[in-house]
């Protein structure tokens, strides 16, 4: 469900960003974004009951909609939503989901890299760019997920890539996650401890300097020299397994045979 959410999400926040630049921001207004983002939603549900049935209830798509209702409202009508970042006056939009393909090993030539940038954004009073990665949250990223190498490695790879295929200094481009999240406090709740808690919107700016940089290429690039074949073949071999947090919700966690890292000591023992 998180999957129909998000990509439901970045079409939506996408699609606005697309007419504001286009036109105006007032055409942008005028969309009707909720009705875009249900349309989008059910597109993305039937894609994947096709392959694995219904997953959910009415009762969590309501809830999963009416928090994205709530996350766009926000976003539209907040500074800290859509203004402090995106602007047609201050902005230019240089590209939504810039496609980056090329071979990050010249001596693999079967071996191609592709990925996909959410969003592009040129100040025009800088002359930078930045980079944007559309995230999507329960509550907003902990200390745990804004100190996750791989997610910081994304940007990296995204930054020196497009800075390849497109002529633009690694100087003159910046990166950040544009965090939006489904679950925050009213500014009014006794829980609420700092205004943040209560704001749809979150961002963060991994360290950006040449030593990241570097440090997120070799790293990519001892992942294809270990992981495959000079002919581009995957290497069949057993790896060390790196138990972690993410073993919880991993769909081969709980499979003996792939894997079992998060099954508990009892699951382990019975199961053979």
């Amino acid at each position: 469900m998180h999957f129909v959410f998000g990509t439901a999400m970045h079409g939506a926040i996408q699609h606005y960003l697309q007419t504001m630049f286009d036109s105006t921001a007032k055409a942008a207004d005028e969309i009707n974004l909720n009705q875009f983002f249900k349309d989008k939603m059910i597109e993305e549900y039937n894609k994947y009951k096709k392959k694995h049935g219904h997953f959910t209830t009415p009762e969590e798509l309501q809830e999963f909609y009416l928090d994205g209702v709530g996350i766009l409202d926000w976003f539209k009508k907040h500074k800290r939503g859509r203004k402090n970042y995106f602007s047609s006056r201050k902005h230019e939009l240089k590209g939504i989901e810039v496609p980056l393909v090329l071979q990050p090993i010249k001596e693999r030539p079967n071996i191609k890299y592709m990925g996909y940038v959410d969003l592009i954004i040129y100040d025009k009073r800088s002359e930078e760019y930045t980079i944007f990665d559309i995230k999507t949250s329960t509550k907003g990223w902990s200390a745990w997920e804004k100190g996750d190498v791989v997610k910081h490695n994304q940007l990296y790879l995204y930054k020196q890539y497009y800075s390849e295929l497109f002529k633009v200094p690694l100087d003159k481009i910046k990166v950040e996650f544009y965090i939006v999240k489904r679950k925050v406090l009213d500014f009014d709740d006794e829980k609420l401890q700092s205004p943040h808690q209560a704001y749809r919107v979150q961002n963060f700016k991994p360290i950006d300097n040449k030593k990241r940089l570097r440090e997120a290429k070799e790293d990519f690039t001892s992942f294809i020299r270990e992981c495959y074949t000079e002919e581009g073949n995957p290497v069949d071999k057993e790896f060390d397994k790196k138990i972690d947090k993410p073993c919880d919700w991993c769909e081969f966690g709980k499979n003996r045979e792939l894997c079992g890292a998060s099954l508990s000591p009892e699951e382990k023992f019975f199961s053979f």
